[in-house]
């Protein structure tokens, strides 16, 4: 089961976690990014996988305590 969660800051972003994805839907647009870049997700717990924020200018997605930060 995927992990779903929705935050908002110009636009609608969705991140869903599957088993070897991370989706992010913006504003209607899929795009999915393989696990395997990111091992520290890959190997994260639902919890630190939903523990993520924008960054301050809209542009990464951070997860502080895995140390991943994602450009969007």
């Amino acid at each position: 089961m995927g992990i779903v969660s929705n935050r908002r800051k110009d636009q609608e972003l969705k991140v869903v976690f599957n088993d070897d994805s991370l989706v992010l839907e913006i504003d209607g647009k899929e795009t999915a990014i393989p696990l395997l870049w990111y091992q520290a997700l890959l190997n994260a717990s639902e919890e630190e996988k939903a523990d993520w924020e924008l960054s301050g200018d809209g542009k990464k997605l951070v997860w502080k305590n895995l140390n991943v930060e994602i450009l969007i």
